[in-house]
């Protein structure tokens, strides 16, 4: 059982998944904690201290970054399992108090979609336009439809010009690929512009649309594509 006491962690070392696991998705990561001590955590583990070590006001140690810095390099690593990737991942979304922006931008290119996944809740959880390019770049070519949710509720809480540009498509778009995206995309629209229209008015989304990002663009001819 992991406690809200705050150890002296210091070297960090991946132990050799031979050495340490009967499986390669069960890696853990040893810990020296001063004093002769080693501990080992599983990377759902690490991630639980580390929150629970934010959460009571604690300021993170050196040897507390280095960890963090550890499950930054498992969620980035190419040569480790997908499940091992997505837990650090995971585990990073849970703290509030260091910026792994760059971790979840970088998940979102990768070529398996549970990395990406857990990379798009990450930015939701974590809102902030730095990353709002690289979510509609995701948004274009995305077709796993799990990642899409997260996707457009990231952009909604990140906000900006071109995130709500971007929700709008989304709203227009009618085909099956954003069945289950509209709705969302509609209510964040309604947030970010104080607008009231309903979902199925269309006619009056797509003339504010046009008013606001695409001036001169010519009259509305309120046609469904």
């Amino acid at each position: 059982m992991l406690t809200n006491r705050s150890p002296l962690i210091g070297t960090l070392l991946i132990l050799a998944l031979s050495s340490c696991a009967d499986t390669p998705d069960e890696l853990l990561l040893e810990i020296n904690q001063g004093e002769d001590t080693v501990r080992r955590y599983s990377i759902d583990q690490l991630g639980d201290f580390l929150s629970e070590r934010e959460k009571s006001g604690a300021v993170f140690s050196k040897g507390e970054l280095e960890a963090v810095e550890l499950l930054r390099d498992v969620a980035k690593s190419e040569n480790e399992v997908i499940v091992n990737r997505m837990r650090a991942i995971s585990a990073l979304s849970q703290l509030e108090k260091t910026d792994n922006t760059a971790v979840f931008i970088d998940g979102l290119s990768s070529k398996y979609w549970g990395i990406r996944w857990e990379s798009t809740k990450g930015l939701a959880s974590h809102p902030t336009p730095k990353a709002v390019g690289a979510l509609i770049s995701r948004l274009k070519v995305e077709r796993e439809r799990v990642v899409l949710l997260d996707t457009v509720k990231a952009l909604s809480r990140a906000g900006g010009e071109d995130a709500l540009e971007a929700l709008f498509l989304v709203y227009f778009d009618e085909s099956s690929l954003h069945f289950d995206n509209r709705m969302k995309a509609h209510a964040a629209i309604c947030r970010l512009t104080g607008k009231e229209f309903s979902l199925e008015n269309s006619h009056e989304w797509l003339k504010y649309y046009q008013e606001r990002f695409t001036p001169g663009a010519g009259a509305v001819t309120g046609k469904k594509e």
